[in-house]
């Protein structure tokens, strides 16, 4: 069976996220001048004329901004819509510009900046800070991943291209997720009544939206930008509106737009195209992928759920006991606590600070987060058989990129429709595509990044002193992951252009993938680089991975992979 249907667009309109420019505002100068009483008043024929000219206008006018997968939705947020308030009045005083920036050469910058959320003093000092135990609900921080460097470009090296890949900013809870159901069948039980540290509950009020991006992850997105620009400003081609990809869905469309606001600046909207990809089931979407790979989402492929559940029941039972003596009218389990720890990291991001962070003490926070590395290494990576394929369609178009080669082979979630020269050109030095988090960790899989799961399987009874797979540092909210390809002759013999790649600002160890070797700064030499991951896509079968039935093996699944593919 192959992959599902193809998303369908109209390659015709590139410029469709170009402002609409709001009428002038009328002044007194510019009234009408009365008709002349020598005038004659224009025939019906005229009048038909006219008007058969003006809606053959206005139907060229939709035909080139109408809909397509480049972004029109709410163009009139763009711009100040009513005439009385114009958004440009003149005056603006010099407006010179300067030379691109290229931080990532000479300051590279560093991210640890969570303002304005503010977590409970006892929880936020150097030695141990809660934003950095909430697993995939964690702001993005600059982390390290066990090399000894920055990931400032090294001396003697240039940068010829950078992709990037990031996720989507802080939201809120999912549709679904147990907060909600903690507000409702919990503290809106009959009879429930609250003392002691959980007072609060007898007054507390569920704040939480769903699925959309928090004032916070709004500002995530945009500090990104600033930082992507920064780095990497002096990539852009004089000229060129390169193309930035994103999906559909609200908070992958808000993160794109708040990302180009900072690159750009503002209006940005005349400085790129967006282009918006279908994000739903049966469209195929390299940035969704889990929409069309059916396997990922099968409950039997995975043991994460019910390790998960095993682990819970050890780190919280110390927290129930405690937490259920304070309660009366209903009988806490171990969900409804894991669900408290949720609604402190959901109203850390939405609200700023929340009442049930303290309840908790940093062993149970660690145990918290140690939960979502189950979940994520099980569900979303290196445990998961179908998770080698989710990924597989995003590094098909890195390779395409990196070797400027069209794709001729569409034999995973790589959508053909999408792969033209528009809306996938090949000639740009910097690449921007927003995803989810469970991408980001796929496509480390399909990657063959093994360094990260060096501690797998990872066991329910304890948490591993040398923990390779962290979610907090590895899918945070506005986690970014990007490749630098670089010149650099003399570097080493036999190679004078490398790739490297970083995640939250660490250089990703790549002695794990074959002709790398181990390197002190991360560097792969690229032709090595690009052979082993050819090979290794060659041998991820997606239809059989994504939709074949089979069943888990006994055996534990360390590379994302059915163990007979």
């Amino acid at each position: 069976m192959g992959p599902p249907r193809e998303a369908r667009a109209d390659d015709s309109d590139l410029d469709s996220n170009a402002p609409l420019l709001p009428a002038p505002v009328p002044s007194s100068s510019a009234a009408s001048t009365p008709t002349s009483s020598s005038t004659k008043p224009s025939s019906s024929r005229t009048r038909v004329a006219w008007l058969v000219v003006a809606c053959f206008g206005v139907g060229l006018l939709w035909l080139a901004f109408g809909t397509s997968y480049l972004d029109r939705k709410d163009r009139s947020a763009h711009w100040e819509g009513d005439p009385s308030f114009p958004s440009r009045v003149g005056y603006e005083g010099p407006t010179p510009t300067g030379k691109e920036a290229f931080a990532a050469a000479t300051s590279y910058p560093s991210n640890f900046d969570s303002h304005p959320l503010h977590p409970p003093a006892q929880l936020a000092n150097r030695k141990f800070n809660i934003l950095h135990h909430l697993g995939n609900l964690s702001p993005w921080r600059t982390v390290n991943h066990g090399l000894r460097t920055t990931a400032q470009v090294p001396e003697g090296c240039t940068v010829e291209e950078v992709q990037l890949l990031h996720r989507h900013g802080a939201r809120y809870p999912t549709t679904g997720a147990g907060t909600e159901s903690f507000a409702k069948n919990v503290v809106g039980a009959e009879g429930f009544k609250a003392s002691g540290n959980l007072s609060f509950l007898n007054g507390w009020e569920y704040k939480l939206g769903a699925e959309i991006l928090t004032p916070f992850g709004r500002e995530q997105l945009f500090n990104l930008g600033v930082s992507f620009r920064t780095k990497y400003g002096h990539l852009l081609r004089e000229g060129q509106r390169p193309v930035f990809r994103t999906e559909s869905q609200d908070r992958m469309h808000a993160s794109a737009l708040n990302f180009a606001a900072g690159f750009w600046g503002i209006p940005f909207e005349d400085k790129y195209h967006q282009l918006v990809t279908i994000e739903w089931p049966a469209f195929n979407n390299t940035l969704a992928p889990y929409m069309t790979c059916t396997n990922a989402n099968r409950v039997d492929l995975t043991l994460g759920p019910r390790k998960m559940a095993q682990w819970m029941k050890r780190y919280l039972e110390g927290a129930r006991a405690r937490l259920q003596e304070q309660v009366e009218g209903v009988e806490l389990s171990h969900r409804d606590v894991f669900d408290m720890q949720l609604l402190c990291a959901y109203e850390l991001v939405a609200l700023g600070g929340s009442a049930f962070c303290s309840l908790f003490t940093e062993d149970e926070w660690r145990g918290f987060e140690y939960a979502h590395d189950i979940e994520f290494f099980d569900i979303f990576s290196f445990g998961q058989p179908a998770q080698a394929a989710v990924g597989k369609g995003w590094v098909q178009e890195w390779l395409a990129r990196t070797l400027k080669q069209p794709l001729s082979d569409f034999n995973s979630t790589t959508n053909a429709t999408l792969h033209t020269p528009g809306y996938f050109p090949l000639d740009q030095r910097l690449y921007v595509d927003a995803t989810h988090d469970t991408i980001v960790s796929a496509v480390l899989t399909t990657l063959g990044f093994s360094s990260f799961a060096r501690s797998g399987p990872l066991p329910t009874d304890r948490i591993p002193e040398d923990l390779s797979f962290v979610t907090s540092s590895i899918s945070p909210f506005a986690a970014n992951l990007h490749s630098q390809v670089l010149s650099c002759p003399g570097k080493k013999e036999g190679s004078s252009r490398f790739v490297r790649w970083i995640l939250n600002d660490g250089v990703v160890p790549l002695d794990s993938v074959d002709g790398c070797g181990e390197d002190p700064e991360g560097l792969c030499p690229l032709g090595a680089f690009v052979e082993v991951t050819q090979t290794r896509l060659q041998s991820i079968d997606w239809a059989h991975d994504c939709l074949a039935e089979y069943d888990l093996p006994k055996e534990p699944i360390l590379d994302g992979r059915p163990p007979h593919s």
